[in-house]
């Protein structure tokens, strides 16, 4: 069975600097958007030929030519734009913007102040990844943002119930185990790893899209799409 596609925010990172764009990449996909990264012009146009996206993060100095080129060679009218760049003369600005940007970043840019921006311009281009999914504490059901529902079982509900809590961030185990009513020193963080991949399987039989459960190694688990309780 075919499994449709995310309906997060899809983003390009068009960044040569690899250090730069792992962060980038990294802390985009925990803040419950779906990034990629590639390093060059040529990397980005053999990208946006076969992929979807929504935003594209885009750097100017890059090793074979000028970022702005990309502009040349694709419509970019219905998609988001955010320049990041060391040019911080206003002449490279006022370029920047006429060629279409809808922000002009000078690096180095914090991480939290990009995400803040980049949910900002979804929400102004009514992007459809900005749907959130539901989690029903009466009838434990969890709701896609396309409207299907999964019924959970107690465990899940307590796990997921407390990843809602604090969506797009970091929960660690101990909580987790916690709220599961389990005491993180007599608890085999084994039966964890087990609930976790069966829920995603789960969701991804039932739902019919990829769970946005991530695993952060060494401190917990984050939710990485929007969600609320009620």
């Amino acid at each position: 069975m075919q499994i449709q596609q995310s309906n997060r925010t899809h983003i390009l990172v068009v960044e040569d600097e690899p250090v730069l764009q792992e962060a980038m990449v990294s802390y985009l996909n925990l803040s419950g958007f779906i990034a990629d990264g590639v390093a060059s012009l040529a990397g980005a146009k053999s990208w946006m030929l076969t992929h979807r996206f929504d935003i594209l993060l885009l750097d100017l100095g890059l090793d074979d030519g000028d970022g702005l080129s990309l502009l040349e060679d694709f419509n970019l009218q219905d998609k988001g734009l955010i320049i990041t760049t060391a040019r911080s003369d206003a002449s490279d600005r006022l370029i920047g913007l006429k060629a279409g940007a809808d922000l002009y970043l000078v690096k180095p840019v914090l991480l939290e102040e990009l995400a803040a921006n980049i949910h900002n311009l979804s929400r102004r281009l009514n992007i459809s990844a900005i749907k959130s999914w539901v989690l029903d504490t009466s009838t434990w059901l969890l709701e896609s943002p396309d409207n299907k529902s999964v019924k959970l079982t107690m465990l899940e509900m307590g796990f997921l119930s407390c990843l809602a809590e604090s969506p797009s961030a970091v929960v660690s185990k101990d909580s987790l185990i916690i709220a599961l009513g389990q005491q993180p020193s007599d608890y085999d963080p084994r039966r964890m790893e087990i609930l976790v991949r069966r829920l995603r399987t789960k969701i991804k039989n039932s739902l019919y899209c990829e769970a946005p459960i991530e695993t952060v190694h060494g401190q917990g688990f984050v939710f990485t799409g929007m969600i609320s309780k009620k």
